[in-house]
């Protein structure tokens, strides 16, 4: 560790690794994130960057690991909770489709039976967008968000649930709005 870096406080030590990262000395503001979270483990803005550095660096569930932890810290911060769900969505769409044989009806079945009502949700809006929009599929995607409202879905928390049917509705507008 640089000699000038153990004199800095958290806050200057966040500055620093913000100008480093922007640089893309992307090591070298991990450095500084490391001895600021080792003064201040709860230091808002530290945490946030250490989530920004591990999203760069394509460390997607680090980066939500970090996110949580900052949004735990700050409690409701809307714009928090909207990143956090945000890489929620982009992990479980990754995960997707990195294996498009699950992206079926059938799995979208077997999840609904197993009570993981968010991961059939998901399926079945791929699966209403490659098909151009069939309205079979539109008619599911609708009935499923009733049931997501009512029963929640199985392993999610509440807040979660809440956050996704709050996107989910913002899609089901967007969609409209293209009829």
């Amino acid at each position: 560790m640089p000699i000038g870096m153990l004199s800095l406080s958290p806050s200057e030590l966040a500055d620093l690794a913000e100008g480093l990262r922007q640089k893309r000395r992307y090591a070298e503001a991990r450095e500084a994130l490391e001895r600021c979270l080792e003064q201040n483990p709860k230091h808002p803005r530290g945490l946030l960057l250490l989530g920004w550095l591990h999203y760069q660096e394509g460390k997607l569930p680090e980066a939500l690991q970090t996110l949580r932890a900052l949004e735990a810290i700050l409690g409701r911060d809307e714009s928090i909770k909207t990143l956090t769900v945000s890489l929620e969505q982009l992990l479980r769409k990754r995960d997707l489709q990195t294996d498009p044989a699950f992206v079926t009806e059938t799995m979208a079945g077997l999840l609904i039976e197993q009570g993981y009502l968010l991961e059939a949700m998901g399926i079945y809006r791929q699966l209403f967008l490659a098909s151009g929009g069939e309205k079979r599929l539109w008619e599911k995607i609708l009935f499923l968000r009733a049931r997501l409202g009512q029963e929640g879905s199985r392993d999610a928390q509440t807040e979660k649930v809440a956050g996704e049917l709050e996107l989910l509705d913002r899609w089901i507008q967007a969609q409209k709005r293209e009829d």
